[in-house]
Protein backbone atom coordinates (compact mmCIF):
# COMPACT_ATOMS: atom_id res chain seq x y z
CA UNK A 1 0.00 0.00 0.00
CA UNK A 2 2.77 2.34 0.84
CA UNK A 3 4.20 1.89 -2.65
CA UNK A 4 0.93 2.91 -4.28
CA UNK A 5 0.76 6.05 -2.18
CA UNK A 6 4.33 6.97 -3.04
CA UNK A 7 3.57 6.48 -6.69
CA UNK A 8 1.03 9.19 -6.63
CA UNK A 9 3.43 11.75 -5.23
CA UNK A 10 4.16 14.75 -7.40
CA UNK A 11 7.81 14.06 -8.14
CA UNK A 12 6.92 10.80 -9.91
CA UNK A 13 4.54 12.45 -12.31
CA UNK A 14 4.32 15.71 -14.18
CA UNK A 15 1.51 17.77 -12.61
CA UNK A 16 1.21 20.09 -15.61
CA UNK A 17 -0.95 18.94 -18.44
CA UNK A 18 0.92 18.37 -21.72
CA UNK A 19 0.20 20.59 -24.66
CA UNK A 20 0.43 19.59 -28.27
CA UNK A 21 3.79 20.87 -29.40
CA UNK A 22 3.95 22.59 -32.76
CA UNK A 23 7.28 21.57 -34.31
CA UNK A 24 6.63 22.98 -37.73
CA UNK A 25 7.57 21.47 -41.07
CA UNK A 26 10.21 18.77 -41.24
CA UNK A 27 13.35 19.98 -42.93
CA UNK A 28 14.70 17.29 -45.24
CA UNK A 29 18.38 17.34 -46.23
CA UNK A 30 19.32 17.51 -49.86
CA UNK A 31 19.96 14.05 -51.37
CA UNK A 32 23.54 12.84 -51.27
CA UNK A 33 24.76 11.87 -54.74
CA UNK A 34 26.03 8.27 -55.05
CA UNK A 35 29.33 8.26 -56.89
CA UNK A 36 32.43 6.13 -56.87
CA UNK A 37 34.68 9.18 -56.73
CA UNK A 38 35.13 9.18 -52.96
CA UNK A 39 38.28 7.97 -51.23
CA UNK A 40 36.56 5.02 -49.54
CA UNK A 41 35.58 3.44 -52.84
CA UNK A 42 39.11 3.82 -54.19
CA UNK A 43 40.45 2.00 -51.13
CA UNK A 44 37.85 -0.77 -51.53
CA UNK A 45 38.70 -1.22 -55.22
CA UNK A 46 42.41 -1.26 -54.43
CA UNK A 47 41.94 -3.92 -51.74
CA UNK A 48 39.80 -6.04 -54.07
CA UNK A 49 42.43 -5.74 -56.81
CA UNK A 50 45.21 -6.77 -54.40
CA UNK A 51 43.09 -9.68 -53.17
CA UNK A 52 42.49 -10.88 -56.74
CA UNK A 53 46.19 -10.64 -57.59
CA UNK A 54 47.17 -12.60 -54.46
CA UNK A 55 44.47 -15.20 -55.15
CA UNK A 56 45.62 -15.56 -58.76
CA UNK A 57 49.23 -15.97 -57.62
CA UNK A 58 48.26 -18.67 -55.11
CA UNK A 59 46.31 -20.55 -57.78
CA UNK A 60 49.30 -20.30 -60.13
CA UNK A 61 51.65 -21.57 -57.40
CA UNK A 62 49.37 -24.53 -56.73
CA UNK A 63 49.22 -25.28 -60.45
CA UNK A 64 53.02 -25.21 -60.77
CA UNK A 65 53.43 -27.27 -57.61
CA UNK A 66 51.41 -30.11 -59.14
CA UNK A 67 53.19 -30.01 -62.50
CA UNK A 68 55.21 -33.14 -61.68
CA UNK A 69 51.95 -35.09 -61.31
CA UNK A 70 50.73 -34.04 -64.75
CA UNK A 71 54.15 -34.91 -66.21
CA UNK A 72 54.10 -38.36 -64.59
CA UNK A 73 50.61 -39.10 -65.90
CA UNK A 74 51.61 -37.99 -69.39
CA UNK A 75 54.70 -40.20 -69.25
CA UNK A 76 52.65 -43.24 -68.21
CA UNK A 77 50.16 -42.60 -71.00
CA UNK A 78 53.06 -42.38 -73.45
CA UNK A 79 54.46 -45.68 -72.15
CA UNK A 80 51.02 -47.26 -72.46
CA UNK A 81 50.80 -46.33 -76.16
CA UNK A 82 54.24 -47.68 -77.04
CA UNK A 83 53.83 -51.04 -78.69
CA UNK A 84 57.53 -51.94 -78.84
CA UNK A 85 57.82 -52.25 -75.03
CA UNK A 86 57.62 -55.71 -73.54
CA UNK A 87 55.45 -56.13 -70.43
CA UNK A 88 58.60 -56.36 -68.28
CA UNK A 89 59.96 -53.07 -69.66
CA UNK A 90 56.55 -51.44 -69.24
CA UNK A 91 56.28 -52.52 -65.59
CA UNK A 92 59.81 -51.35 -64.81
CA UNK A 93 59.27 -48.01 -66.53
CA UNK A 94 55.97 -47.36 -64.78
CA UNK A 95 57.40 -48.34 -61.40
CA UNK A 96 60.28 -45.94 -62.02
CA UNK A 97 57.76 -43.13 -62.67
CA UNK A 98 55.81 -44.10 -59.54
CA UNK A 99 58.97 -44.11 -57.43
CA UNK A 100 60.00 -40.71 -58.76
CA UNK A 101 56.54 -39.29 -58.05
CA UNK A 102 56.50 -40.78 -54.55
CA UNK A 103 59.91 -39.32 -53.76
CA UNK A 104 58.75 -35.87 -54.83
CA UNK A 105 55.58 -36.21 -52.77
CA UNK A 106 56.81 -37.93 -49.61
CA UNK A 107 60.53 -37.24 -49.58
CA UNK A 108 63.61 -39.25 -50.37
CA UNK A 109 64.10 -40.52 -46.80
CA UNK A 110 60.72 -42.22 -46.68
CA UNK A 111 60.61 -43.68 -50.19
CA UNK A 112 64.12 -44.30 -51.53
CA UNK A 113 64.84 -47.31 -49.32
CA UNK A 114 61.63 -49.16 -50.20
CA UNK A 115 61.80 -52.14 -52.55
CA UNK A 116 60.02 -55.41 -53.17
CA UNK A 117 56.97 -56.13 -51.08
CA UNK A 118 57.60 -53.09 -48.88
CA UNK A 119 57.35 -50.84 -51.94
CA UNK A 120 54.07 -52.45 -53.02
CA UNK A 121 52.67 -52.17 -49.49
CA UNK A 122 53.68 -48.51 -49.47
CA UNK A 123 51.79 -47.90 -52.72
CA UNK A 124 48.69 -49.64 -51.38
CA UNK A 125 48.87 -47.80 -48.07
CA UNK A 126 48.72 -44.38 -49.73
CA UNK A 127 45.73 -45.18 -51.95
CA UNK A 128 43.45 -47.89 -50.61
CA UNK A 129 41.75 -48.51 -53.96
CA UNK A 130 44.98 -49.03 -55.94
CA UNK A 131 45.43 -52.77 -55.12
CA UNK A 132 48.98 -53.28 -56.38
CA UNK A 133 49.05 -56.27 -54.02
CA UNK A 134 47.01 -58.28 -56.54
CA UNK A 135 49.82 -57.92 -59.10
CA UNK A 136 52.64 -58.41 -56.59
CA UNK A 137 54.04 -61.62 -58.04
CA UNK A 138 53.96 -60.23 -61.58
CA UNK A 139 55.63 -56.99 -60.48
CA UNK A 140 58.34 -58.73 -58.46
CA UNK A 141 59.10 -61.15 -61.32
CA UNK A 142 59.36 -58.28 -63.79
CA UNK A 143 61.58 -56.15 -61.55
CA UNK A 144 63.92 -58.75 -60.05
CA UNK A 145 63.93 -61.62 -62.56
CA UNK A 146 63.36 -59.54 -65.69
CA UNK A 147 60.88 -62.08 -66.93
CA UNK A 148 57.17 -62.57 -66.79
CA UNK A 149 56.10 -66.12 -66.08
CA UNK A 150 52.39 -65.35 -66.01
CA UNK A 151 51.94 -63.24 -69.14
CA UNK A 152 48.22 -64.04 -69.19
CA UNK A 153 47.85 -62.66 -65.65
CA UNK A 154 49.22 -59.25 -66.62
CA UNK A 155 46.77 -56.70 -68.02
CA UNK A 156 48.63 -53.72 -69.47
CA UNK A 157 45.65 -51.37 -69.47
CA UNK A 158 44.62 -52.26 -65.94
CA UNK A 159 48.16 -51.78 -64.61
CA UNK A 160 48.62 -48.39 -66.28
CA UNK A 161 45.18 -47.20 -65.17
CA UNK A 162 45.96 -48.32 -61.63
CA UNK A 163 49.24 -46.39 -61.73
CA UNK A 164 47.58 -43.24 -63.07
CA UNK A 165 44.91 -43.55 -60.38
CA UNK A 166 47.63 -43.80 -57.72
CA UNK A 167 49.33 -40.64 -58.99
CA UNK A 168 46.05 -38.73 -59.03
CA UNK A 169 44.87 -39.82 -55.58
CA UNK A 170 47.88 -40.48 -53.37
CA UNK A 171 47.85 -38.54 -50.10
CA UNK A 172 50.05 -35.50 -50.50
Amino acid sequence: MLFLKLHNLFWFQDPTPTKALELGDVIEPSPVPFTFETLGWKIVFFLIAVLLVVLGYKIYQNYKKKQYLRDAIAEIKTLKQQTDLSPVELINSILFVLKDTAMQSFGRKEVAGLYGSDWIHFLDSKVTTSQFKTDESVILDAVYKHELQQTSAFNKDQFTNKSIHWIQHHAR
